[in-house]
């Protein structure tokens, strides 16, 4: 049912999002598990309805995505303009290059449901942007969690992540900690991984936090066989995997900049595998002799 809130704090990735709205709207139920205590927010986000007295974008769109036009003004502002069909704008949010302060007006005349919930709200925010600037990569990935270790399962869709992830569960007794999207920082204490409310069709919601074991490319194959990666490799395989507006060159560079770090401290490895438990003793046979498990 989800519970009314005009003021919270969301924790994603270890970002403190402060939520602020002048009316009350619904916390949904996936994003309990990531509610924080109060204290000092990393990003602001404010909320309003007056749709007709705020500022929008005068110039020309940058960019766009399946849901929204981006902008940048002379000044340096910048808006993310949430489509919502014919009936035109939704929402429109307002920010500048730090992303630390975000002021999201509802456009709720013209639509039968405008957005009244977390999620829904959500989905209005530049949060791929958000992310990135505070160092998150987001991956388009599962994840499970094995003796305080997260390892990453990624791969075009259909190849087997969640089965991947299943199978340790059910061989290893392993966490599945989430079945399509994970957020991966460094931080004082090293790469961590993080689950994500929003995470497909079969989804998880965990909030627990491990230290990333490494990530593993996953191939269908007849036979196990699992190799190390390269960083040539390993980011021209893992780039198409990261959930990030692809419309922006900068966005990429900043990506790719942020995942070779990444790649100087943790192992990425090729597992060509079967849908078995032959999968898992390859890839954990590989773990133990290396040292990340």
């Amino acid at each position: 049912m989800g519970i009314l809130f005009k003021d919270i704090i969301i924790c994603f990735g270890g970002i403190k999002f402060n939520i602020s709205s002048e009316r009350e709207i619904t916390l949904d139920d996936e994003y309990l598990q990531f509610v924080a205590e109060k204290c000092v927010a990393d990003v602001m986000v404010k909320i309003d309805w007056n749709w007709e007295g705020t500022r929008k974008p005068e110039s020309s769109i940058i960019g766009e995505d399946k849901l929204a036009h981006y902008y940048i003004e002379p000044d340096g502002t910048r808006f993310s303009m949430t489509r919502g069909g014919p009936k035109g704008y939704i929402a429109c949010t307002r920010y500048d290059d730090r992303y630390k302060e975000l002021y999201c007006t509802i456009n709720e005349k013209p639509f039968l449901e405008p957005p009244s919930t977390m999620g829904s709200i959500m989905r209005c925010l530049p949060i791929r942007e958000v992310f990135l600037t505070h160092g998150v990569l987001f991956f388009h990935s599962s994840q499970i969690a094995y003796n305080g270790k997260g390892i990453l399962f990624t791969a075009p869709s259909q190849t087997g992540k969640t089965t991947q992830a299943k199978l340790w569960k059910n061989h290893r007794n392993a966490d599945i900690i989430c079945n399509d999207r994970t957020l991966v920082r460094k931080t004082e204490s090293g790469w961590l991984t993080f689950g994500y409310p929003l995470d497909g069709s079969e989804p998880v919601r965990s909030n627990q936090v491990n230290e990333l074991g490494c990530i593993v490319v996953l191939r269908q194959s007849p036979e196990c066989e699992i190799q190390r990666l390269g960083a040539a490799k390993a980011v021209s395989l893992l780039m198409g995997q990261m959930v990030m507006d692809t419309w922006s060159s900068e966005a990429k560079v900043r990506t790719m900049n942020l995942l070779l770090k990444l790649l100087e401290e943790k192992p990425v490895y090729l597992l060509s595998c079967t849908p078995d438990e032959n999968a898992v003793r390859t890839l954990e046979t590989q773990l133990k002799l290396e040292g990340v498990l």
